[in-house]
């Protein structure tokens, strides 16, 4: 048994064999296009957390190597703990392009030539170097007019110097790392994918794109970074200032940027819940003519959370690993209430307080009705099974037969039923939900909202990553 959804299988020989996402017309059109850039650039593949983006550029990243193109991958994230972003990045590459330099001495010498000079400029730090052209608020006889002042008690002679030496190292490197992508790449363009870079320290981040906009700048390579453009504007704006233009200042780093299509989630769930094996679990269950219905209410209100919260794929991703633990416990013939317990679990995550209201003794159902209605808009609420099925879950745990209480919700769906001045689908809505209240799956017997509601607590006691 797997408790978390298992990441994509990227089959080397047909790497969008299990693509779950249909992610292939959309890297063999960026692949295309970058194999008719001219001149070096950076393209940016932006989506909001958890979308896929990882998967995405090893999608693409396989998809090269097969083509026999060059490709280099670097997470910048697992590497933020340095203090240069140069010295890891060039170590990166140091390791990825091992296969590239192979035997030939023209790339041996190029790339030696390349790392020499890159030591230098990171041994120096390349303090402001770089900021004259990226911020275009420095010019260089500001620079070193500052050097001066910084460097008190030294000849002014020895700024100036330092800033020809650096300036001289940048030149250099790029002159050995054209050669270098020259000899080795047989005219094709060295693709360097740099994942993870909105999670890094804002420092870090601002750091390394500079690096990249200002030193690899060189014919033949075209970096792809993988980011989520809000996110890495708040690390820009924590340390230039609020006030500052983030987004215009990312735009002179990247040439291109590209929104990923917003993916199918209903596929993506399915997938998801039958890398859980989530059809062996509820197997058993089936022959119980009460619970045979459990594993597609669990599965399409999920769905319809999913849709209507608009959860990123690592959200979804998250919510079935905290379903699946919640399940696995329960005797193939103990009821469960998927439905319901599904919703819970989402409500808890999201509208603790009112979760926890519905949950107390004088709490009601009307917030989390109201918060399902926030989910499920009004245009599709009539026509979704779903959404009837866990309000009347919703009603029917809180008012059980044997309950002196009476639920005003139901009693205005029971009115319903024969006025004709509701519509066909409005009363339909509400014969569903008061059927699922008076026999709430199929069961006789009420719900033990007190048994839910452990299954969902129990969950506090896991953290997931």
């Amino acid at each position: 048994m797997d408790l978390k959804v298992q990441p994509i299988s990227i089959d080397s020989d047909d790497p969008f064999k299990f693509d779950l996402l249909g992610r292939k017309e959309e890297i063999l059109n960026l692949n295309q296009l970058v194999a008719n850039l001219d001149s070096a650039s950076v393209l940016s593949i932006d989506s909001r957390w958890g979308t896929g983006k990882t998967t995405f550029i090893k999608l693409w990243m396989q998809h090269l190597i097969n083509s026999q193109s060059p490709c280099l991958y670097f997470n910048a994230w697992e590497t933020d703990f340095s203090s240069e972003p140069l010295v890891s990045f060039l170590g990166e590459m140091n390791q990825g392009l091992e296969k590239l330099i192979g035997a030939s001495p023209v790339s041996t010498d190029a790339w030696e030539k390349a790392k020499s000079a890159g030591k230098q400029l990171a041994k120096h730090g390349i303090p402001a170097l770089i900021r004259i052209g990226t911020a275009g608020v420095i010019d260089a006889e500001k620079f070193i007019e500052d050097e001066l002042v910084k460097t008190a008690g030294k000849l002014a002679s020895d700024a100036v110097e330092n800033y020809l030496k650096e300036k001289a190292a940048i030149a250099e490197f790029k002159s050995a790392l054209s050669t270098f992508v020259q000899s080795s790449t047989d005219e094709n363009k060295l693709v360097v994918f740099v994942d993870e870079l909105d999670r890094c320290r804002p420092l870090y981040a601002i750091e390394l794109l500079e690096r990249i906009k200002h030193i690899f700048n060189v014919d033949g390579i075209i970096f792809v970074l993988a980011l989520d453009k809000e996110q890495l504007c708040h690390s820009i704006q924590a340390v230039y200032g609020s006030e500052f233009d983030s987004s215009g200042y990312l735009r002179r780093f990247v040439d291109f940027e590209y929104l990923l299509k917003k993916p199918d989630i209903s596929s993506f769930v399915d997938v998801a819940f039958s890398s859980i094996k989530i059809d062996e679990f509820f197997a058993p269950r089936m022959q119980h003519r009460e619970l045979r219905y459990e594993q597609e209410h669990l599965v399409n209100v999920f769905k319809m959370l999913a849709n209507g919260l608009n959860m990123s794929l690592r959200e979804i991703e998250q919510f079935i690993a905290s379903i699946n633990i919640a399940i696995r416990t329960a005797a193939s013939n103990e009821y469960i209430f998927p439905a319901l317990l599904v919703f819970l679990i989402v409500a808890r995550s999201n509208k603790p307080e009112t979760y926890n209201r519905y949950l107390s003794k004088d709490g009601n159902e009307d917030e989390l009705i109201e918060y399902l209605y926030e989910i499920v808009p009004l245009n599709k609420r009539n026509e979704s099974f779903e959404c009837a099925l866990v309000e009347g879950f919703l009603i029917a745990a809180k008012h059980s037969r044997s309950s002196s209480s009476s639920s005003d919700r139901l009693q205005k769906y029971k009115s319903m039923l024969g006025d004709e001045n509701f519509s066909i689908v409005e009363r339909e809505y509400s014969e569903t939900v008061i059927n699922v209240v008076n026999r709430p799956s199929g069961s006789i017997g009420g719900i033990s909202l007190n048994s839910v509601k452990d299954r969902v607590e129990w969950l506090s006691q896991f953290k997931f990553s």
